[in-house]
């Protein structure tokens, strides 16, 4: 059961470095095509809005815990190669999730809606917000964590349940046997 802890909780760690995130900002995307100048300057101002609402939110920040929190796990599993570690930080230093995430975001936000996300963040209930998150994503990864094995252990106790039921006796709802 301690391997599929780990593997749930490295899963949950991953899902809220995706959800968040980034693990640090970097240089942009590059365009493959050039649009109409009007057209740059109001994408380039969109990509701003975007890498300000990540700053407000912490996501950069919110991104290292997780990439810490990832290594740690994977340091506690046994099958990892020797220097898997060491070689997954410098990877990681390298790529920034951020600039993945941006054009996601550039995609399903117009400027209005980031502006007021920006509005709200800067506020002062934005703030206490965003204050709390560390410690609600911390207590939800755990709530999670333990939903999943418990969902794993019904699972396993319910297909138990099915093997030692007699074949005979496993009817469908219409009568037909299984």
């Amino acid at each position: 059961m301690r391997s599929f802890r780990l593997l749930a909780s490295w899963r949950w760690c991953l899902l809220a470095v995706l959800a968040v995130g980034c693990a640090h900002s970097g240089a942009s995307v590059p365009v493959e095509s050039s649009p109409p100048v009007a057209e740059r300057t109001s994408e380039h101002r969109k990509e701003e809005k975007v890498r300000k609402l990540m700053v407000l939110t912490g996501a950069e920040d919110t991104g290292k815990r997780m990439l810490d929190s990832m290594t740690q796990h994977f340091g506690e599993m046994s099958n990892i190669p020797p220097g898997f570690l060491e070689k997954f930080r410098e990877v990681a230093g390298q790529e920034s999730i951020v600039d993945l995430l941006v054009p996601v975001y550039m995609d399903h936000f117009s400027e209005e809606d980031l502006d007021a996300a920006i509005a709200f963040h800067e506020s002062p209930a934005g703030k206490r917000f965003l204050a709390a998150q560390p410690v609600v994503m911390q207590e939800a990864m755990r709530l999670g964590e333990q939903w999943g094995l418990r969902l794993a252990e019904k699972t396993l106790r319910a297909l138990a349940e099915e093997e030692r039921e007699p074949r005979h006796q496993r009817v469908s709802s219409e009568g037909q046997q299984l």
